[in-house]
């Protein structure tokens, strides 16, 4: 089999139901098979899922997080290449099947598709090397996406530090190699992690914008936290990623730099209404 689509869920069953119809109807010309993991849900994501041919469901008994989940859907895969595929995803076209032939033709160890927000507007799906020196960069000194998500200016394949997890494909070896996803991460931070253990073994990670997906940004997460305390769930993921010595340095940076940036606002908006 070619490819192997994991999709955890967590309450969201009409949404992964979506999710998994635009496979449907867009995938062509490719062997795949479809793995959706439920992560404990309370909702009727299970029963609704057993009416459904041709998918694999896999039912966790309490939520495991997102690592877990895909790693628990791995062991049933059969696929040479696995898409981790949040549950918040829509396949647009069969573009997807572009994206698996470019990352077989040039030994790509991981790739993933452009984001695009409901409206079809690009959604920031990259991720820059998240070092202090780069916080610096963008936080005190402005310089745009230095260390932020953003969207690569590219209409070709572009080689990348990192790509969100919402939708990222890998080689199964290359997988197998790198001990699959850090469960350490319950939520967030797992996908750079896991792109530092692609890059550290020499294999090169890829952006591909001819494969653009909509992602409603979100909506996978959203039993999760409120939204007003959706920022606190970072905290345990950064501590991990960056150690907790990184962990403070960065967000000092960015507070500080964050606040320096309302002062020199401030002051410039002063000094322009008294030259007026």
């Amino acid at each position: 089999m070619k490819l192997s689509i994991i999709i955890p869920t967590w309450n969201t069953a009409d949404i992964t139901i979506k999710c998994v119809q635009t496979i449907f109807s867009n995938l062509k010309d490719v062997d795949y098979e479809i793995v959706v993991v439920d992560n404990g849900s309370s909702d009727d994501t299970v029963e609704k899922f057993k009416k459904i041919k041709n998918v694999t469901l896999i039912e966790n008994g309490s939520n495991l997080g997102f690592s877990k989940a895909n790693n628990v859907g791995v062991k049933q895969a059969k696929g040479e290449w696995l898409l981790f595929l949040n549950s918040d995803m829509e396949l647009l076209d069969n573009t997807l099947n572009d994206m698996v032939l470019f990352a077989e033709k040039n030994n790509v160890g991981a790739i993933g598709p452009m984001f695009l927000n409901i409206d079809l507007s690009p959604q920031a799906s990259v991720f820059p090397p998240q070092t202090a020196i780069n916080a610096f960069k963008e936080f005190w000194l402005s310089i745009p996406s230095a260390y932020s998500k953003y969207i690569p200016d590219s209409n070709s394949p572009a080689e990348v530090s990192n790509i969100s997890g919402g939708a990222l494909l890998i080689n199964h070896d290359v997988f197998k190699e790198i001990g699959g996803w850090n469960e350490k991460y319950f939520f967030y931070f797992e996908d750079m992690d896991l792109c530092r253990q692609i890059r550290q073994i020499n294999k090169t990670i890829y952006y591909y914008p001819k494969c653009k997906v909509i992602h409603r940004h979100g909506a996978s997460g959203i039993n999760l936290a409120s939204s007003a305390n959706q920022w606190r769930r970072l905290i345990p993921s950064s501590k991990i990623y960056h150690g907790k010595f990184n962990h403070y340095l960065i967000n000092l940076i960015i507070w500080s730099g964050q606040k320096f940036q309302r002062v020199k606002k401030a002051i410039t908006k002063t000094l322009n209404s008294q030259s007026g």
